[in-house]
């Protein structure tokens, strides 16, 4: 199993990255890990802090791509028969990884879940939680599926299915695009619940505005086909 963890910029987290590397390792205890850190072409010292963690695999994008293909990358150089695509800001706590993994038991993709009736969200500012809110209720009218996050990217993918699935588009609108593909292939999807918190460190790359307009164009795309395709 790989546990996938993007980086773009990310030098505030690397004083706590040990002790996550140690975190992630303790909630998996008893299974065979491999983490595998993406950096998708960072330029403020975050490639030298990663390369410096022992029990870390880094993987370097040249040029800045975006947080998808930080993904799509994970999931292509990740081994074993399952993967876990997991936050580095910690915005969810590690406890996650392992339930998620264990639903893997009875579905394709497990994905975090905020929004489901037992999750939570504690301290993201109304606004961005207001647009990812109302980004999920859109999805879930397009795929006609009951399920509460599409735009969480805190998952577990069984390998040999979460590579029909790829490559995901380069940007923010991956993990929606991920999961409405594996619908559309009548893959099994299932929500954890899990509470989402403001970021340990750092802040987020993501441009909200160019955010929506993607997230508006893959919707008006549905049923999704791969990026490029005719």
């Amino acid at each position: 199993m790989t546990v996938v963890l993007p980086f773009y910029n990310e030098a505030a987290l690397l004083p706590s990255l040990e002790g996550l590397v140690r975190r992630v390792r303790e909630t998996l205890r008893g299974h065979e890990v491999r983490l595998l850190a993406v950096d998708d072409g960072s330029t403020d010292g975050t490639s030298a802090g990663l390369a410096a963690i022992g029990g870390l695999d880094v993987v370097r994008h040249a040029n800045n791509r975006g947080v998808g293909a930080a993904m799509t990358t994970g999931l292509l150089e990740a081994t074993g028969e399952a993967a876990l695509v997991y936050d580095p800001d910690e915005a969810y706590a590690p406890g996650i990884l392992p339930r998620l993994l264990e639903a893997l038991d009875r579905a394709d993709l497990a994905t975090a879940s905020p929004y489901h009736p037992e999750g939570a969200v504690e301290g993201v500012g109304a606004f961005r939680l207001l647009l990812s809110r109302a980004a999920s209720s859109l999805y879930r009218f397009r795929t006609k599926a009951p399920l509460r996050t599409f735009t969480c990217a805190v998952r577990a993918y069984r390998l040999p299915a979460a590579r029909e699935l790829l490559p995901a588009p380069d940007d923010f609108t991956a993990a929606a695009y991920l999961v409405a593909r594996a619908l559309a292939k009548g893959l099994r999807v299932v929500e954890v619940p899990a509470r989402l918190r403001v970021r340990r460190a750092g802040a987020s790359k993501m441009r909200l505005w160019r955010t929506v307009r993607a997230h508006l164009r893959l919707l008006r795309d549905l049923p999704v086909t791969p990026p490029g395709a005719q």
